[in-house]
């Protein structure tokens, strides 16, 4: 008995002294950041970021052609060869695979088509005709999964869409969304007429605020889980409801159907820039799962970024690289750690700036104890072993994330690899210089 408790008090000792590994400083607490009133965008200016993201929104119904030439069509091709690829077994990919889904792209027939669609249901966007995944090195850190190189983007319900051609199975189709090019099931997707494009065109529109709302028919068939930013044309409000039209499809031809959604779950398009909505929308982006290219219908650090900014009526590109260049830009290269951080402290605006380094893209929130903070959703901190040092969600942390961390490759924290800022809602002219007075 005595040595049974004996052992028992040295493993109390032991664990109770046991080293614990240091976490990530990270938080999802949004009201240190909102406590003071948010930059307030004028009707006029509102106005203009909103017919701006319409116009960027309804692209693919206003062109009669995919928009750009045919050797952009193809680039994945030409990359991806020049690489040894992996499959999902985490053996190189067949090159008979690789064959057929490239015979199958048919880039012979692009344009052919071109019928304008809707996507009806939430989709993945392809860069191949197949569900199949792409991975460089699976045994590396930060390769593998989520890291599916066939992902472009998750694309939400009631996307705009023009089809340049079919592949050759029929199966998929080559599509130009409002922001990017790809592959898409033929079974998400449904032709429009111009009359229907007409008359959504017309329509106001209302936003998803719930994630994963649950969306169904006029008959209470379930149809899909919407996420933040999936938008519906809007017909009326009735008895706290938003009576809204939802995507179906007969024979590949689009059926819009009445639906409603919970007042609760969806506001009316564009939302004021305030206290009340940004707390709305960044509380349903936070904690959310990472995703690379909308993986799992989860979200990547520029997926996040173009879900906030959404939903007040501003448009943003897909990629982290062509967020950067939107609005008026500060660089920040060539800065040491403090005066990037002084730089972003007097020149940014909180929630409608963004800070760019390569590769990733974040949303400055504002700051805490004199120090920038801001809410990114990322995948994790390098090691000096080459590791990673998971995160996989959406957090908000300040700038330096990871110097707490004894195995982090300082070289490639945030704030040593940060190199430029932008403010969206500015019309573009340019780099400005970083002593400037605040924007």
């Amino acid at each position: 008995m005595r040595d049974l408790l004996l052992c028992a008090l040295f493993a109390l000792l032991i664990g109770g002294c046991a080293y614990k590994k240091p976490a990530p400083l990270t938080t999802e607490e949004l009201a240190p950041f909102l406590k003071n009133d948010p930059a307030s965008l004028s009707p006029k200016e509102h106005s203009r970021l909103y017919a701006d993201f319409l116009q960027k929104r309804y692209t693919p119904w206003l062109l009669n052609r995919v928009d750009t030439a045919s050797s952009s069509v193809t680039w994945a091709i030409r990359y991806y060869e020049k690489r040894t690829l992996f499959g999902e077994n985490r053996l190189p990919l067949l090159k008979s695979r690789w064959s057929r889904w490239i015979e199958n792209s048919n880039y012979d027939a692009l344009n052919r088509m071109k019928r304008h669609a809707v996507t009806i249901r939430p989709s993945n966007l392809r860069l191949f005709p197949s569900e199949r995944p792409i991975f460089f090195d699976p045994s590396s850190a930060g390769e593998g999964y989520p890291f599916d190189y066939n992902q472009n983007s998750a694309i939400k319900a009631f996307t705009p869409l023009l089809v340049s051609h079919l592949s050759r199975d029929g199966g998929w189709a080559f599509v130009q969304t409002p922001f990017a090019l790809g592959w898409l099931k033929i079974e998400d997707i449904a032709f429009v007429s111009q009359k229907q494009i007409d008359r959504i065109m017309k329509m106001p529109m209302v936003t998803v605020v719930k994630e994963g709302a649950a969306l169904y028919d006029g008959k209470q068939n379930f149809l899909f889980y919407a996420k933040t930013a999936t938008l519906f044309p809007l017909i009326r409000e009735e008895d706290g409801f938003y009576r809204i039209l939802v995507p179906k499809e007969i024979d590949r031809q689009a059926r819009f159907e009445e639906s409603l959604i919970p007042l609760t779950w969806a506001k009316r398009m564009p939302l004021s820039f305030d206290r009340t909505n940004i707390a709305l929308i960044a509380s349903g982006l936070l904690g959310e799962p990472y995703g690379w290219g909308g993986v799992a219908q989860d979200r990547d650090c520029s997926a996040m970024t173009r879900d906030f900014f959404a939903p007040f009526g501003i448009w943003l590109p897909r990629n982290s690289k062509a967020q950067a260049k939107v609005g008026k830009v500060i660089s920040l290269k060539g800065l040491s750690k403090r005066e990037k951080e002084r730089v972003i402290i007097k020149n940014g605006i909180p929630f409608l700036t963004l800070v760019h380094l390569p590769g990733h893209i974040m949303l400055y929130v504002g700051t805490k104890n004199k120090n920038a903070y801001v809410m990114h959703n990322i995948w994790g901190i390098r090691t000096e072993d080459g590791g990673r040092y998971l995160i996989a969600k959406a957090v908000i942390t300040r700038l330096d994330l990871g110097m707490e961390i004894p195995e982090a490759d300082k070289k490639s924290l945030p704030i040593e690899r940060i190199d430029s800022m932008n403010i969206p809602i500015y019309p573009a002219s340019g780099e400005i210089s970083t002593s400037l007075p605040r924007l």
